[in-house]
């Protein structure tokens, strides 16, 4: 009877740990696939900054995010989608890349440090998030409207010529930072959490990647606007 009861007991344990470890093991991947996105891209430069086909590519991006409920359970496809996305974000991030290192005399060492600051804030939101006693589900609704706020002020940046100053853009920016860090820190504690109850991992590995690629997004746009050399 004993032994039985500690059977079931362990159970949970192991499906904890691998939804966890795939999670990790898609969000490595989504990475790796980003990366190759950047490669393949910089191959056809031209073609990208020419006919601004990068911006179908966002919609595509946009269209994968908003039916990933749909498609998320339906093997093979949810695979086939959820390698595309990443490799559509290295697309669609191509140009502004290319654009920082040919208008910024310090855009390489901008992009290597704006990298640096992603891992290190990543690593200190995992590290907070696994040691912290802190329920930081608490916060997911005022991280949504505070991103809503973001997304709002983003487009007013883009529409009224007067926001485009480098004062809007560092409290914009350094705004996106604190965000993207604190949801790092929800999700990776969400990963932990739900990984326990046997979630599907691809959701969670797809929430985490959005975090961190955002969260680069932000520093480098802080970096840019605090410490850009323009040529």
């Amino acid at each position: 009877m004993q032994q039985s009861f500690s059977t079931a007991q362990t159970r949970p344990i192991a499906i904890s740990q691998s939804t966890e470890a795939q999670t990790y093991g898609l969000f490595a991947l989504a990475m790796a696939l980003t990366v190759a996105g950047v490669f393949i891209g910089t191959q056809f430069a031209t073609v990208l900054m020419s006919t601004g086909i990068h911006f179908f590519f966002l919609l595509a991006e946009l269209g994968l995010i908003f039916t990933a409920g749909i498609w998320m359970n339906k093997s093979p496809l949810n695979y086939l989608l959820f390698g595309l996305f990443p490799l559509l974000s290295g697309f669609t991030i191509t140009p502004y890349i290319l654009y920082i290192l040919a208008s910024y005399a310090n855009g390489g060492s901008i992009l290597l440090n704006a990298l640096s600051a992603t891992g290190f804030m990543a690593a200190s939101a995992a590290v907070f998030a696994r040691t912290t006693s802190w329920n930081l589900g608490v916060i997911s609704k005022g991280l949504f409207l505070a991103l809503i706020g973001l997304i709002v002020l983003g487009l007013l940046q883009f529409f009224v010529p007067s926001l485009r100053t480098t004062q809007f853009e560092l409290m914009l920016s350094g705004g996106g930072v604190v965000i993207f860090a604190l949801f790092t820190a929800y999700d990776l504690q969400r990963i932990q959490q739900m990984g326990r109850m046997g979630a599907h991992p691809m959701m969670l590995a797809l929430s985490l990647y959005l975090d961190i690629f955002n969260l680069f997004l932000y520093i480098l746009r802080f970096m840019l606007a605090l410490s850009g050399d323009r040529r």
